[in-house]
């Protein structure tokens, strides 16, 4: 999830320099770098303006806390199950939560299925959870977990790292009271659907969810990311100290036909064995969903795309067959990965250039925002509840934090027409909840009736109980635990 945070080698950036071409193959385009004549320069404060508080403001009424809960990532309903929020926890379990409660019980845990996890930094885990449509008929599942390769450690630094695990569970009565289930378990209630071999130990993508189309109902979407470490090219040096790394090979991942990674990845898992590329030029887009055409929204899709130096994106009504520009562009920036000749060390990438809508071929975010904000997009959802009105139709996410270190995550939504002088003010994103929420941003969820809430921990990682599930509301209760 987390932007790459390795420290750039000292070495002068100007006297290095790339310009892209873009060959369009089939449905994904994919492209190829040369050289320049001449010297390009990074810039290091690409947006200068700042994200402002938005027309619309919005309070977190707290739904659960702690108990069993430590780094929820991902809530969302199940059909013929009402009144109840599944909540994806990192380090294993899913959470049946009742929303009217707060009670919650754990009807599966992955924790057996996981790679050992370091407890205050890890991007693998339990990703991801989606219920099939006729969920309450077929009592099926599906769920994205970070597994081991056979007979290996699965350690940070081991190349080929994990398993990107998509398995399908069958529940027994669907429909039964799900807050007195007994766990599923892996042997007897999953099988595997498909994997997908992990480079690296971060930017794993992982989320999980159906079509909201008559069209697309009954197809499952997935995120990957470009496999780890920075820049997506081979060679680069990982956060963990691993290298050279390796599986970044030509145009890197994300504009690779031939790979998973770095896409959106789209399937019918009751009829599919593997999946096909929806849409390319993804580093990390770990969240992402659809929006509700049952509650009147349009069914298209829409991801945040975690950055890596500079700028953090958020893609909206993702096409088949789009290129969404990483790694030739990090937002509407062109981007230069800067090699690794360095005495054979990897060097950072950077942005040089500012070219929305070049070079042609890359589709731009809708709103983007720089590292003076925050260091990580979480994806979220088009809001198409019926509580909060002047939200409808209003795409809402977050962003994990304005530091590593210092649990300043945030809440906001696009304005997609805004005219902000970027110099001025931040286009197209505002503050959805006042300032900062002194909690870090783990992901979103939406209930069945397209209510939003927030997932967050005090602790960043998937190390202690602290976690915490949130309702965005207009106003919270008197008596209820509120961020405002």
């Amino acid at each position: 999830m987390r932007a790459h945070s390795k420290v750039r080698p000292g070495i002068t950036a100007g006297f290095i320099s790339v310009i892209f071409s873009l060959v369009v193959a089939g449905s994904v385009g994919t492209a190829t770098a040369g050289h320049s004549p001449g010297p390009v320069a990074p810039i290091d404060d690409p947006i200068d303006g700042h994200i402002d508080d938005g027309a619309i403001q919005m309070e977190l009424q707290t739904v659960t806390e702690g108990k069993g809960l430590t780094a929820p990532n991902w809530g969302t309903y199940a059909p013929g199950v009402p009144g109840v929020l599944f909540v994806v926890d990192q380090d294993g379990p899913l959470w049946a939560v009742n929303l009217e409660t707060g009670d919650k019980n754990k009807i599966l845990d992955t924790a057996s299925l996981l790679v050992p996890l370091i407890l205050d930094a890890d991007e693998r885990g339990f990703l991801g959870v989606a219920f099939h449509p006729d969920y309450a008929a077929n009592g099926l599942l599906y769920t994205m977990t970070s597994e081991p390769i056979p007979g290996t450690a699965s350690t940070p630094d081991q190349q080929p790292n994990h398993l990107a695990t998509v398995r399908e569970w069958t529940v027994p009565n669907p429909t039964a009271n799900v807050m007195k289930r007994q766990p599923l378990t892996p042997a007897a209630n999953s099988r595997v659907l498909f994997t997908i071999l992990e480079p690296q130990f971060n930017h794993n993508g992982g989320a999980l969810f159906f079509g909201t189309t008559p069209a697309d109902r009954n197809l499952m979407y997935i995120t990957s990311g470009d496999g780890g470490c920075a820049d997506d090219q081979n060679g680069q040096l990982g956060i963990a100290g691993e290298g050279p790394c390796i599986s970044h090979e030509g145009p890197g991942n994300a504009q690779n036909p031939d790979k998973l990674l770095g896409k959106i990845l789209r399937m019918d898992p009751l009829t599919d064995t593997v999946p096909t590329i929806f849409a390319s030029g993804f580093r990390n887009p770990f969240r992402a969903s659809s929006d509700r055409a049952d509650l009147g929204g349009t069914g298209m899709i829409w991801t945040a795309d975690v950055g890596q130096n500079n700028i953090e994106e958020v893609d909206a009504r993702i096409v088949q067959g789009g290129n969404y520009g990483w790694h030739l562009k990090e937002g509407t920036f062109q981007f230069n990965p800067n090699g690794t000749a360095l005495n054979g060390f990897a060097s950072d990438g950077f942005v040089f250039a500012n070219t929305p809508g070049e070079p042609a071929g890359l589709i731009d975010p809708v709103a983007q925002y720089d590292h003076d904000e925050g260091v990580a997009s979480i994806g979220g959802f088009v809001y198409r509840g019926s509580e909060l009105p002047e939200l409808f139709g209003t795409y809402v996410f977050g962003d994990y934090s304005d530091g590593f270190n210092s649990a300043n995550g945030r809440v906001m939504y696009v304005v997609e027409d805004d005219k902000a002088d970027p110099d001025e003010r931040t286009p197209n994103v505002f503050n959805l909840v006042n300032g900062h929420i002194n909690l870090f941003v783990l992901g979103m969820g939406e209930d069945m009736n397209g209510e939003l809430y927030l997932l967050a921990n005090k602790s960043g990682g998937p190390d202690e109980e602290r976690g915490v599930v949130m309702k965005l509301v207009r106003e919270c209760a008197d008596d209820a635990d509120c961020r405002d």
